[in-house]
């Protein structure tokens, strides 16, 4: 006869598969416990990387604001050659970006926009700013990316014959132009000396200028940007030329030098397009102009005027300027000045 009681074996398989269940059950506890901790403390990363996102929103828009009324408390007629400094509260990224000319009646000479990065710290390098500036009426040189803790800005007016705008150059890096260039560089070097700018040195040789900076050579080559003026009758040292970065040229005339020097090739080209798009169009008023002025006020420039209405170019910016400056040269001289001149004020 079969002893009815249970095996002791199988009694002990019970045990072990009741121990094996309750080990299951605290396994899933601690995992949930894990699976929770870990989904609050995501909670917290995101609500701290939030709030400092907040923070750092809040200095772009200072920033900003600070930026854009630089832009507009220098571009006076009395603030042409004065700088002015923007300090950040940290290391800044301030990204600029450029659209030449479209067909577009709302933005006809093109726009730029100006944007910021941060040094976040935390979830990403860097953190971009939804905070942007766009502007469809000032003219701004730099590279693409600037970088520092300080951004340095100055202005120049730049004329076509007329006056076309003002050329507003910022940079946050450290310049050296060396000064023993031929013929050499004075009518620039105290230019620039004038603006005061902390950025900025003088030396006599590249050998003199101390690390980190970019270093800039006139007439002559072996520093970072170079700046080829052939002496030219009729125009002054260093009126126009060229001038070599990164093994790209830049045309220039007149005071595109100091835009061409401080700023990408991508940024000069398109303000180059936005500024012969406006000078067609000033040169298209002024022809105007001409028409409606009594008739003992003739004027010899039309001709002038309409080769100009014909928008500049990288290519051609040489030629234009030189018709441009034979054309000031008529109206200076003449009874009935159709537009004011750089040299004899608002006649």
């Amino acid at each position: 006869m079969k002893n009815s009681r249970p095996h002791f074996k199988h009694i002990k398989m019970l045990h072990k598969c009741k121990r094996s269940k309750k080990g299951f059950e605290m396994s899933f506890s601690v995992i949930f416990s894990i699976i929770a901790g870990a989904i609050i403390l995501s909670l917290a990363i995101y609500a701290t990387i939030k709030f400092i996102n907040i923070g750092q929103e809040t200095t772009y828009v200072e920033a900003a604001k600070e930026i854009d009324n630089s832009l507009g408390d220098l571009v006076t007629g009395i603030a042409e050659g004065v700088s002015t400094k923007i300090t950040f509260r940290k290391e800044t990224r301030v990204l600029f970006n450029c659209s030449p000319p479209p067909e577009d009646i709302n933005s006809p000479f093109g726009k730029q926009t100006i944007g910021f990065s941060e040094q976040s710290g935390i979830g990403q390098e860097w953190y971009e700013s939804k905070t942007k500036i766009t502007r469809k009426n000032k003219y701004v040189f730099a590279n693409n990316t600037e970088q520092g803790k300080k951004m340095f800005i100055f202005i120049k007016p730049f004329y076509m014959g007329f006056k076309v705008d003002d050329l507003i150059i910022m940079s946050s890096s450290n310049y050296c132009f060396v000064t023993s260039g031929t013929p050499y560089p004075s009518r620039i070097i105290e230019d620039l000396r004038n603006l005061q700018m902390e950025n900025i040195q003088f030396a006599g040789s590249v050998d003199e200028c101390g690390a980190g900076n970019i270093t800039v050579c006139f007439n002559s080559y072996g520093c970072n940007i170079n700046i080829d003026s052939p002496s030219r009758l009729g125009y002054d040292d260093y009126e126009i030329g060229s001038v070599e970065k990164n093994r790209e040229y830049f045309n220039y005339v007149g005071n595109l030098l100091y835009g061409a020097i401080f700023s990408s090739k991508e940024i000069y080209s398109c303000n180059l397009d936005r500024l012969g798009k406006k000078t067609a169009t000033l040169a298209e008023l002024y022809l105007g102009k001409i028409s409606v002025v009594p008739s003992s006020c003739s004027s010899a420039i039309g001709s002038d005027l309409s080769t100009l209405m014909d928008a500049f170019n990288a290519g051609n910016i040489i030629n234009k300027y030189g018709t441009a400056k034979s054309m000031d040269n008529t109206n200076a001289l003449a009874n009935c000045k159709i537009y004011p001149g750089e040299s004899y004020g608002n006649v």
